[in-house]
């Protein structure tokens, strides 16, 4: 085979006949693969008979109108078509940029209210017209120039966005219902507790409404994050001292059990604000509001 015909190993890769070889071997037809790509049928037939030469064999049987894989085509196609997939859907997701009509760009800088809370509940917003959210989280506040449409957050001041309070920490002491079982007519001191190193004020507050020392606290281990402390708890590990709103789902399906302790009203809350040259400023409210309610039914 010549080097013209592609023998040279070191030739360039036909990456556009490959994208319409896989497009052709899905339709098993040229003239549907033209369509779907935007180019002429003659397109896909030069793609095609381009890659044929740059193996040395046939790709597809062709008959009148219709085409088949041959034995060379099929494997070839088996091989690639995951990875074309791959590419083509990697590519649609990364074209998706904040500001696109009918996307909102939701930011927060608490990722725990994003695992446990916001996440779970979005298949709950149904705006008029309908708008797709979109969820980052980063810990520094954004800067200037930062995409976004809506920032959710319990630390971050943003002072020239529109931002709605969403609700106010309540803090409690959960624990799986064999170590609530086994621990609850012990003191307070005897109890295995986890704490997070993200909110080590959590511990300490919600033990000083219960008149405990700080010193007489037993951590039995510690995490980075709530989200990393909650299947601890779920395990069995010890109690955790933490807003409720993060663990409502837990309780609910009985995962864990609040101990039989005074609630503590955390200094704490969560805002969030509408970025001003945000492009969708009606659908930012719409989520606000429904945020705050569905925070407002969780907390009763």
């Amino acid at each position: 085979m010549s080097k013209a015909d592609g023998g040279n190993d070191k030739a360039a890769l036909p990456l556009n006949s490959i994208r319409v070889f896989v497009e052709a071997a899905r339709q098993l037809n040229f003239s549907r693969a033209a369509q779907t790509l935007g180019i002429t049928q003659g397109g896909v037939s030069h793609h095609v008979s381009s890659l044929e030469r740059y193996f040395g064999h046939r790709l597809f049987v062709r008959s009148g109108s219709s085409v088949a894989l041959t034995d060379s085509g099929r494997l070839y196609f088996d091989t690639v078509q995951e990875a074309v997939s791959t590419i083509e859907l990697s590519t649609r997701q990364l074209r998706q940029r904040p500001g696109d009509s009918g996307r909102l760009l939701v930011r927060t800088s608490v990722p725990t209210f994003a695992m446990m809370v916001l996440i779970p509940a979005l298949s709950r917003f149904c705006p008029l017209p309908a708008v797709a959210v979109d969820v980052v989280t980063s810990l520094s506040p954004p800067l200037a120039g930062d995409p976004y449409d809506v920032l959710i957050t319990r630390d971050l001041v943003q002072d020239d966005d529109e931002h709605w309070s969403l609700a106010t920490e309540q803090l409690v002491c959960v624990a799986a219902p064999s170590v609530l079982g086994e621990f609850s007519a012990k003191p307070i001191g005897d109890w295995p507790f986890l704490a997070t190193r993200s909110r080590p004020d959590v511990l300490a507050e919600w033990a000083n409404r219960q008149g405990v020392e700080a010193n007489d606290i037993h951590v039995a281990a510690t995490f980075d994050h709530y989200f990393l402390a909650l299947p601890a708890a779920i395990g069995g590990l010890g109690f955790l001292a933490m807003p409720r709103l993060l663990v409502i789902d837990a309780l609910r399906q009985g995962h864990l059990l609040e101990a039989p302790m005074t609630t503590v009203r955390g200094s704490a809350s969560y805002k969030a604000y509408i970025n001003p040259r945000t492009s969708e400023a009606e659908a930012a409210k719409a989520f606000c509001r429904w945020l705050k309610g569905e925070l407002r039914e969780s907390d009763e």
